[in-house]
């Protein structure tokens, strides 16, 4: 069957959406067979998944039932992909790589993020529960979440984290300061200043402006004082901030900022940095050296198939004899003869990673 007399090709998706398109034209977008591109024949196939007609939306839902997960997916890269149709694709399918992209893409709606949150698992559930600034912009969301059957115990314990940490801890801080503000405290009575003699202050004072010897300008501190000067105060000034505020730098801040809240304690602080805008590959790599980090941070970055594909940071992260086995030994099988002939040589690493590197290596020999 050929399609009926269509209007304007650049004008068929608008037709659909503002639904005066008729009925045939409805029900070849749901065949998909409207003379459109990719992009535009998706579009229009995800308006009539909810057609009023249920003949063309139940063709509409089959014929997108059997498009493959990397042929939607290539569709919502695009950034004018609209909150409906984020919308359309979270109803439509139950592919975890999918639902995945919806919940990372920036243009999906709270209503939409919601209904996910209720019974979405896996992946797409951890990224939504990492995406700390959309869940305070809507804390509905975290409730959301809680009714989800499917919430894992990680997802829940960061989720009391961040409630306790972002809500309950600021209404009481709030409250606090309301009750200072109605009670303020007695001011105390300042100690009698003693008496110094007058010549004494002058002394001082001359002593502290005096300059060097020969009235040289004191010399200025070696680059390694200095380097650890600076990491002196950024540590106490991190010290000083709340874990809201922290999770805020970890976001925005420094390469040199990022290096220590990797290791904070709060967990938040820790994934914030994960997702911190200008993370370079070669950071990331420093990270899965370091001995100090929590194990879910080790996870984190070999769950990310962006970041586990480099071959550098897979090494690193099996030479680290810190990060679990269970994130490690999968690893090795990656690795080159090289590196696998290193790690199996290497006493500081646990026995299984040298054993299962030394079998590699064996096989790849032959």
């Amino acid at each position: 069957m050929d399609p009926p007399d269509l209007p304007q090709v650049e004008d068929l998706v608008s037709v659909l959406r503002s639904g005066r398109a008729p009925i045939e034209v409805r029900q070849f977008a749901a065949r998909g067979a409207l003379p459109l591109d990719a992009a535009d024949q998706f579009r229009a196939l995800l308006v009539v998944l909810t057609d009023p007609d249920p003949a063309v939306a139940a063709t509409a839902r089959a014929t997108f039932g059997s498009l493959p997960p990397d042929a939607i997916i290539r569709s919502l890269a695009s950034p004018e992909v609209t909150e409906a149709e984020l919308d359309a694709v979270a109803r439509g399918t139950d592919d975890g790589e999918v639902l995945e992209r919806v919940v990372q893409h920036r243009n999906v709606s709270d209503a939409t993020l919601a209904a996910l949150a209720r019974t979405v698992t896996g992946t797409p559930q951890e990224v939504l529960i990492v995406n700390q600034a959309r869940l305070l912009r809507n804390p509905s969301l975290i409730d959301a979440l809680f009714e989800n059957p499917g919430l894992s115990a990680d997802g829940r314990r960061m989720l009391n984290e961040l409630k306790e940490e972002f809500f309950e801890k600021e209404a009481r801080r709030q409250g606090a300061r309301s009750r200072r503000r109605e009670n303020p405290p007695e001011p105390e009575a300042l100690p009698a200043a003693e008496e110094v003699p007058a010549g004494e202050i002058e002394e001082d004072d001359e002593e502290e402006e005096r300059p060097g010897k020969e009235g040289a300008p004191a010399s200025p501190p070696a680059p390694d004082q200095e380097a650890s000067r600076g990491n002196e105060e950024l540590y106490l000034r991190l010290m000083g901030m709340t874990v809201p505020e922290r999770v805020k730098l970890a976001l925005t801040g420094t390469r040199e900022e990022r290096r220590f809240l990797i290791a904070d304690a709060s967990k938040m602080v820790g994934c914030a940095v994960l997702r911190a805008r200008g993370l370079t590959p070669s950071e990331v790599e420093g990270f899965c050296g370091m001995r100090h980090l929590d194990a879910d941070i080790f996870l984190k970055i070999a769950s990310a198939r962006a970041w586990i594909r480099r071959p550098l940071i897979a090494i690193a992260l099996v030479k680290n004899p810190k990060v679990p086995l269970t994130i490690s030994l999968p690893l090795v099988k990656r690795l080159g003869l090289r590196d696998l002939r290193s790690i199996a040589r290497d006493r500081n690493l646990p026995e299984a990673v040298r054993v299962q590197a030394r079998k590699i290596y064996l096989q790849r020999r032959r």
